[in-house]
């Protein structure tokens, strides 16, 4: 999601989330780093290039991805709130102005055109 103008705030992992993931990978701190990048990430790093910044092979990264199902569950947790995040900027975004011409009747909004108020 590249755009010229960001009209919404990037997600970020609270300090309450991070501290539940510790709690719930039993202390694995790339386990946690991995999903926070991956949540935070925006499309912006591949799954080898984390692998990278935490310091495991992507093989690695495949097997937590594949058959860890607590980091399974866990990283699918994170994407539905950075999805509900995102999902909730994007409608704030767009939600629609009030003008004046939504406003004023019909008859009012046609007399205004023409110029006979």
């Amino acid at each position: 999601m590249i755009y010229e103008k960001r009209f919404y705030k990037a997600y970020l992992v609270p300090d309450t989330e991070k501290a539940r993931l510790m709690r719930e990978l039993k202390g694995h701190e790339a386990k946690v780093t991995t999903i926070i990048l991956l949540a935070q990430n925006d499309g912006y790093l591949t799954q080898e290039q984390v692998a990278q910044l935490v310091g495991v092979t992507r093989m690695t990264l495949y097997r937590w991805r594949h058959y860890d199902y607590v980091y399974q569950y866990e990283l699918e947790r994170q994407y539905d709130l950075m999805s509900e995040h995102y999902s909730r900027e994007f409608r704030r975004s767009s939600r629609r102005k009030l003008s004046a011409e939504s406003i004023m009747s019909d008859y009012d909004n046609v007399m205004m055109m023409m110029g006979l108020t």
